[in-house]
Parts: C-alpha cells; structure tokens; sequence
C-alpha cells in the first residue's frame, strides 16, 4: 500500500511531493516555483483568496505576503470596479460594479454585486478608501454602554475588523484611512474636539494607530497649527488632503496635507478664484490633487449647471494651481432632469462621477472631461 505526504517549505515557497513504499524508502520530490504558486492564485477572486487562507499555514503565508498583497492589487487594477454604499434602516450595504473603460461605446445598464453590509446610523461615518480597503466609524455595545469606534472593512471579501476606540475625553472624533507607499503600511489618522457652546472648535488631540502591528494603539503625535476638518479628504502617493477651518466662526479654510510617513501637518493655499463648497470633491488627478467643483450656488449640480471647474495643484510648495473649465453638453439638462447631484469623484478613465443628493435609488450619473480642456 503507497502513502503519501505532503512537505512544504514556507522560506522557498516550494510544494513538494514523497512518496514511499514498502519495499524501498526511494523520494521523488517535485518543486512548484514560486511563480507559478503566486500565477495559480492570482486568477482566484478576492473572496475566495479570503477563504483560502483558511486552508493551511502555508497558504495564509503566501498570501499575507507584502508582495502577493501588490501583485494581486496591481492586477485588479487592471479591471477597476467601481464602489457603492447604501445606507438603509440602520444598515450600509456595498456594492460594485463594472467600470465602463469606453463609455462613448458602451451604455449599456451595469447590474451592481452585493459584497456585504455593516452596522451604520446618524452618528457614522465613512472615514476613507484605499486600496481595497475602507474605514468608517461603527456603533457598538460593549457592557451595556454604547460606543463609537473606527472599524476596517474589505467589501471584496466580506471582512471587518473594529479598531480600538479612541483615547479621549472629548466628544467629537474625525477620522481618515491613510496609506504609505513606500513603507506600504495603512495608517488611521483621528482628531477629537469637543461640542460645547457655538460652532466648531478647533481640534485638540491628534492621534494616529498604525495597522498591522502585534498591538493596535492609539499614539499622540503633533500639529503645528490647530484646525477643524470640515469635509472628506484623499489620499495621494502618501499624503492625505482634506478641507479645514483654520479658526472657530473665522470662515477661513484651507487644505491640510498630512505625509503619512513623517506623520507631519502641511498647509496648501486655495488660489485666487478657487471656492470649494461643501459639495465640491477632493480628487486624484493623474497622481496630483485635483478640486472638482459646480459653477451652482452652494455646489449643488442640477439641469441648470452649466460648466464644471477642476482646479489640480501644480506646486504644494508654492500653492500654484491650474485651472480647467469643462462645458456640459447641451443634452445634460435632459439627463438630468430635476435630480440634485453631488460630486463623488473621479475614476481611471477621466470621468467624473456624480450621485443623487437625496435619494431612495441607487443611481450613479458621469460625464467625460476632454483633456487638455482649459481656462
């Protein structure tokens, strides 16, 4: 009778195979390179390379490895998705869909993929997106008390994971998902202040927890000149943008730039001109910042709207911008009909995505900026 055993080791990343019988004690073992093991799984889906870390050590090795991590991501990007959230009796459900690379060619309805849905009420939160992964603050009970705290999910895998809460007295927490390139370490960056008498204060701790480490903990790092973040940021080859009030009731705001590696604060001056509303998007454009904002009162695009502004910054150091004016088409009052917009961004093949401002149907509208279109 022949047995058969399977040895692996984890340093070479080889599978091999020994074969024994009775009579004679001979081996035949066969390596599988490294790169063919890295080309096998690289064609499963996300959820199912989730699911095959279960299998075995050697296995979740492999692919908890830094550089399966960029390969798998650098293949996916080759077929970029686009994300949707929908929030619904107390609950946010994800979506993906299809991007549509040639959208003057194809038109066609794209049916959305269910992934998976979180907690999620008035008090929450999304904190950011990166990568694959995403951040949003989430209600939890823990001996009877409620708390908020920051929590990570995958929607391609189905996978979350709550954070540790944030060490502070105060009553407002602001939080952002940020990612470092070159040390490829995620990173979440909070800031507390607390909600007492008129208007926003300025923010008095800055914190920041570093994924992937043995112990998840908070730590106080410093800011050198206070402010209150005021909308959504992104983040861009390692630094994270966000619009801010640089004063209580001052009316004066401002970009910060954060450099996830040095954990330090910057401030980047709006141009002469530029008026970025609270519906105006923060964007990645061609690995530079990019402000993408309505010619509308208050930022809200409708059938009215005629033109669209992108502002991209040329030089952080110097606080030069350029700006570009794109005219919408003659048919975009029709499309649009009587819905109000927002601006969510802006996706690989230069369109800029808008979704309803209040709405009960998931529903995604975009428009193509020319390159080259300027002002």
């Amino acid at each position: 009778m022949k047995t058969r055993r399977q040895d692996v080791s984890e340093d070479a990343l080889t599978i091999s195979r020994q074969s024994s019988t009775s009579i004679d004690r001979r081996e035949n073992s066969e390596a599988i390179p490294t790169d063919l093991i890295f080309e096998i799984l690289l064609k499963l889906p996300a959820k199912s390379i989730a699911r095959c870390r279960c299998v075995s050590k050697l296995w979740s090795s492999i692919l908890l490895r830094p550089d399966f991590t960029e390969l798998f991501l650098t293949r996916s990007s080759t077929l970029p998705q686009l994300l949707f959230s929908f929030e619904k009796t107390g609950e946010l459900f994800f979506f993906t869909a299809p991007q549509i690379q040639n959208p003057d060619e194809n038109s066609s309805l794209v049916s959305p993929s269910y992934h998976m849905k979180v907690p999620f009420d008035r008090t929450s939160q999304i904190c950011g997106h990166i990568r694959g992964l995403l951040c949003l603050t989430h209600l939890r009970v823990l001996k009877g008390r409620k708390e908020t705290v920051p929590m990570i999910c995958n929607p391609s895998t189905g996978q979350a994971l709550p954070l540790p809460k944030v060490k502070t007295r105060r009553v407002k927490v602001r939080s952002f998902l940020v990612y470092d390139p070159i040390e490829k370490q995620f990173k979440v960056l909070s800031m507390t202040w607390p909600c007492y008498g008129n208007g926003e204060k300025n923010c008095e701790e800055y914190q920041i927890l570093t994924l992937g480490t043995q112990t998840l903990s908070w730590r106080m790092i410093d800011c050198c000149l206070p402010h209150h973040p005021a909308h959504d940021g992104i983040c861009i080859d390692g630094c994270l943008y966000y619009q801010a009030m640089v004063g209580p009731l001052s009316g004066i705001s401002t970009i910060v730039c954060f450099d996830v590696r040095s954990e330090k604060f910057s401030f980047v001056k709006k141009a002469r001109g530029m008026v970025l509303y609270g519906q105006s998007a923060l964007v990645n454009y061609e690995g530079r910042l990019g402000a993408i904002q309505s010619d509308e009162l208050h930022g809200i695009i409708t059938g009215q709207t005629r033109s669209l502004e992108l502002w991209v910054l040329v030089d952080a150091e110097k606080h030069e911008w350029s700006r570009h004016v794109y005219a919408l088409p003659p048919m975009w009052k029709n499309v649009v009909a009587e819905a109000e917009l927002n601006i969510v961004g802006r996706t690989s093949t230069n369109e800029i995505v808008l979704s309803r401002h209040y709405s009960s149907v998931l529903s995604m509208f975009s428009t193509t900026i020319p390159r080259g279109t300027q002002s």
